[in-house]
């Protein structure tokens, strides 16, 4: 591995944030992440260092870049870092020489805390938040469909961010709360001009190759969780059908519902798939869920959005 020992000389103290739910202590700055005082053992604590590297061989001895069980993930992103996460609690980063920090950074809060959250027996969700009522309401969809630009747009219209791209469900006496993940959006350059929320800037750019740029919402962010009141599955349809909505329950709703878990693909390697779907008919049982399919190849955000708002509030709060 392209590893330098003089990256450790970067870091000479830990930093202390909360995100997913969790307290981390990190040597690595997280600009992304709200800082906390700590007083009591971090949840995770995150390292520079050397990864495993037994782990990535598979049995014809072909290199792999994932490895996954129950307790140990291994993850190398080419040109960036390598990433050991262990037991629900531990996450080594190995960086590349002259790797982008910004990129080192995303991956570990990205498929990392993922599998951290996985090893916890923690389902973490594909979904945005906004705030409404006493609780929030909990946009899920593939990447895409088009969360994050939906939630920008109900600020847009006055309502408050609370998580965007993943969120953390547990169960809470009768209803479902969530965690937020942490204060950050990630958006397309194209949004920016979509739906008129100003101009995007080269430096955040969220990492060098790709056009999308981060945007802060610190002001709105909690380290409490919410209740979920209501939750919209977007979906994108290949026709050119107008919008439609539809009230989704039992097996209809199951059959849509999971579809939306984070890293989906680490359920069955990482020995979860029980506390998944305890998960998923927990939410069936105490949150409305509502399907709307919009066409791929047309702009209805502004449609997308008017319609979300007369169903918030028209249909039932969580039971």
């Amino acid at each position: 591995m392209p590893y330098k020992t003089e990256y450790l000389h970067k870091f000479e103290k830990m930093n202390y944030y909360f995100a997913y739910g969790l307290t981390i202590a990190s040597e690595i700055d997280f600009p992304e992440l709200v800082p906390i005082t700590l007083a009591d053992t971090p949840d995770v604590k995150v390292t520079i260092g050397r990864v495993p590297d037994n782990l990535y061989e598979n049995t014809d001895n072909e290199p792999l870049n994932l490895y996954l069980s129950p307790t140990e993930y291994l993850l190398q992103v080419n040109g960036t870092a390598s990433y050991y996460a262990k037991e629900g609690n531990e996450v080594i980063i190995e960086p590349y020489a002259n790797a982008c920090e910004k990129s080192i950074r995303l991956f570990f809060l990205s498929n990392a805390m993922a599998a951290i959250l996985y090893q916890r027996k923690q389902i973490p969700l594909h979904g945005s938040a906004i705030y409404n009522h006493n609780g929030v309401v909990l946009f899920l969809g593939d990447s895409g469909a088009g969360k994050s630009t939906t939630v920008a747009t109900l600020e847009t219209k006055g309502y408050r961010i609370f998580s965007d791209d993943v969120c953390v469900p547990f169960v809470k006496g009768n209803h479902i709360e969530i965690h937020a993940a942490y204060p950050m959006m990630k958006l397309w350059k194209d949004t920016f001009h979509k739906i008129d929320i100003g101009n995007y800037h080269d430096d955040a750019r969220i990492r060098p190759d790709i056009e999308k740029y981060s945007k802060f919402f610190n002001e709105s962010f909690s380290t409490a969780p919410r209740r979920v009141n209501k939750i919209f599955i977007l979906e994108k349809s290949l026709s050119d059908n107008p919008l439609q909505i539809k009230t989704l329950k039992g097996i209809e709703a199951f059959k849509h519902l999971q579809n939306y878990a984070y890293r989906l693909s680490y359920i069955d390697a990482m020995d979860v798939k029980v506390a998944y779907f305890e998960m998923l008919n927990a939410i069936l049982h105490h949150v409305p869920i509502i399907h709307i399919s919009r066409p791929a190849n047309q702009n209805t955000i502004h449609e997308l959005v008017q319609l979300i708002e007369t169903y918030m509030d028209a249909l039932p709060v969580s039971k």
